[in-house]
Formats: C-alpha cells, sequence, structure tokens
C-alpha cells in the first residue's frame, strides 16, 4: 500500500471515530483532544506497522515525532474554484524524478493576515474524491522539513473545503531516503508560516 493511502486510511478512522462520538449525548471531542487521537493513532503506526517508514535502526531509538501544539486558528475554511480542462502537473521528486497529478481546484482563504491561494491536486487517472495538497511555507528550514509538507483532503462539497493545518505531515523521505516524494510546487509555496502540525524530524 502506498504511504499516502496509509495516511488516509488512518486519517478515515479518526474521521469515523469522531462522528460517531458527535451522535452520542453529552459533549463532544474537544478540538485538541482530537488532533492529539489522531497523532496517537500515527503514533502507534509508526511503531508498529510493518509499512512504517523508519527503518529498523531508527525505530530503536525512536522516541515519537514532534508537533507543534494543536491551534485552532489554523484550521481554516476556503473557498474552491476549480481549474478548468484539470491539466496535468508535473511535479519534481526528492529522488530527481518526476510524478504527474491533475490540477483539480484553487482554495482561497485567508491565513497570517493574508489572503492565500493553494492548488488541491489528484493523482492522474485515479478518479478519487481525495485531494492531495503538497506546500511549503516560511517555517521550512527552521522548525518544520525544508522541503514543504503534505496534506490529504476529503472532497465533501465543490464549493468549499477545510484545510486544517494541524494535520500537515511530512514526506516520507524525511525519515528514509528510499522513499520518493513529491516537493511542492512554486504555486503552493506560502508567505506565511505554518506553525502547525508536523515540526522537523531530527
Amino acid at each position: 500500500m502506498k504511504s499516502s493511502q496509509i495516511l488516509k486510511v488512518i486519517g478515515v478512522v479518526v474521521v469515523v471515530i469522531i462522528l460517531l462520538y458527535s451522535f452520542l449525548p453529552g459533549e463532544q471531542i474537544p478540538y485538541e483532544q482530537q488532533i492529539a487521537d489522531h497523532r496517537t493513532n500515527i503514533q502507534d503506526f509508526m511503531e508498529n506497522d510493518r509499512e512504517s517508514p523508519l527503518p529498523d535502526s531508527v525505530k530503536e531509538n525512536f522516541t515519537g515525532l514532534s508537533y507543534f501544539p494543536a491551534n485552532p486558528d489554523f484550521k481554516v475554511k476556503a473557498k474552491l474554484e476549480t481549474v478548468p480542462g484539470n491539466p496535468t502537473l508535473v511535479i519534481a521528486t526528492s529522488d530527481g524524478e518526476s510524478r504527474e497529478y491533475l490540477k483539480y481546484a484553487y482554495a482561497y482563504f485567508e491565513l497570517g493576515g493574508k489572503e492565500n491561494r493553494l492548488t488541491l491536486l489528484q493523482p492522474k487517472d485515479e478518479g478519487s474524491d481525495n485531494l492531495f495538497l503538497p506546500f511549503g511555507d516560511l517555517s521550512n528550514g527552521q522548525s518544520t522539513y525544508g522541503g514543504g509538507r503534505y496534506l490529504d483532503l476529503e472532497l465533501t462539497d465543490k464549493r468549499r473545503i477545510t484545510i486544517d493545518f494541524n494535520l500537515a505531515y511530512n514526506p516520507y523521505c524525511v525519515y528514509n531516503i528510499e522513499f520518493s516524494c513529491p516537493l511542492p510546487p512554486a504555486e503552493n509555496q506560502l508567505s506565511i508560516a505554518i506553525e502547525a502540525g508536523e515540526k522537523n524530524f531530527f
């Protein structure tokens, strides 16, 4: 199973749990707890799953991933503008190769006192409501991985989408150079710092 597919499965499980709780009487799960539960699932995957990108030599001393504290300010509502014709976008990868994606839509949102735009992608030849968002920001090379980070999004409304940067995660090549990871395209380089989600891996 591809690394992106594995993380999507984990994300779906977390969403299902949250939805189940929302229909139960009493208080809903606090947002910070939702993020904590998600990170616990990722931690378990990294440590115990045979599909984990961590080499055995790294697992021996692995104490966990590093994250920014959950911050609901980095969970934004974005307006979608579909890209006519869904043109192909060729993206370079960490090993010098390239991959092809379809440009599905532009997402417009306010964050950091600015109007921002990101391009949401779909894997070519894979019809799906799941969208891939590789992005870079001003925290890269400082508190976060220099090559940018990823988000996996589910399309439920063709006009709007929620982008939760608290769920941003590192490409697998951060942990293991044997993985080939798409690099965020120039149009997905934000001029603000996204101090949310996963930090750099040391």
